[in-house]
């Protein structure tokens, strides 16, 4: 009997231990794909515009993360996108925040790189070093926290790019919108960290919303309901392609890791899409 129970504990430890590895494996098995996105009400001069989405980089806790990265920097490159955005919890803070900055500072896309706010922007934890993080980052150009640049697409046509600060959850855009209407005709997309709500204001006004916070579960398990996300399961929509209200919602599963650097099911992407005009619902 005591030497049947000692097999069946070594043999749990041998498969804990296994997964334990592959789950670290996974977290820098890096998935990068080009895709085209449907966007309903997409302008003619806009069909064709390539963005690069990347999320979550959680640079500083765990050290792959910035590994991770790394390879969504090198396998993006050249490929021709028009404008990269980065949907928060870019860093964690400590000496890998500049290090981030720099590796990003790599791509060349024709219309810049924009990145807003996440919650570790601000910080969860009582390190001052975390929680001075997102202010940090303010003055950057293309960090935005309630803000708007106009941009030009390769056809010609201009488009406006908002970021949402975390804090808000985008409230200071809604007021920006109604005070200068001048722009009030032009399509517009939102960088948001975390994925809007579906009675979200926000998407009654921006018709393409990138966002991530979700890691796309990090470590989903499989059960005979189908796969269940243990990270942000309290949020309706985890990653993938969305049709919310009026919006069409982009939720990256993100390149780093937060809390144990693992992943299950879930791997680390980063992905190209070229928007093409989408069926009304």
């Amino acid at each position: 009997m005591i030497g049947w129970v000692k097999k069946a504990a070594y043999g749990g430890a041998v498969v804990a231990a296994g997964l334990a590895g592959y789950m670290l494996y996974e977290s820098q098995w890096l998935r990068y794909r080009e895709e085209d996105l449907a966007v309903p009400g997409l302008p003619a001069g806009l069909s064709g515009l390539r963005i690069l989405h990347l999320s979550d980089i959680h640079a500083g806790t765990p050290s792959l993360n910035m590994r991770t990265l790394a390879k969504a920097v090198r396998v993006s490159e050249g490929r021709g996108y028009d404008v990269a955005v980065v949907s928060g919890d870019i860093t964690d803070g400590g000496p890998a925040a500049q290090k981030c900055l720099e590796a990003l500072s790599v791509l060349r896309p024709r219309l810049g790189v924009f990145m807003v706010p996440g919650n570790h922007e601000y910080g969860l934890s009582k390190n001052p070093l975390v929680r001075a993080n997102g202010f940090f980052l303010d003055g950057l150009p293309g960090y935005l926290r309630d803000e708007t640049v106009r941009l030009t697409a390769p056809s010609g046509t201009d488009f406006l790019l908002s970021g949402a600060d975390y804090v808000t959850r985008g409230f200071g855009l809604l007021q920006s919108r109604q005070a200068n209407g001048d722009d009030a005709d032009l399509f517009s997309i939102l960088l948001t960290h975390r994925p809007p709500a579906p009675a979200d204001p926000l998407l009654d006004v921006f018709p393409l919303v990138f966002a991530g916070h979700t890691h796309g579960g990090q470590i989903r398990l499989p059960t005979p309901f189908g796969l269940v996300a243990l990270h942000r399961r309290s949020l309706p929509c985890t990653e993938g392609v969305h049709r919310l209200g009026k919006s069409t919602v982009v939720i990256s599963r993100g390149i780093g890791t937060t809390f144990v650097p693992f992943r299950l099911l879930t791997r680390p992407e980063a992905i190209v899409f070229t928007l093409v005009p989408g069926e009304p619902r």
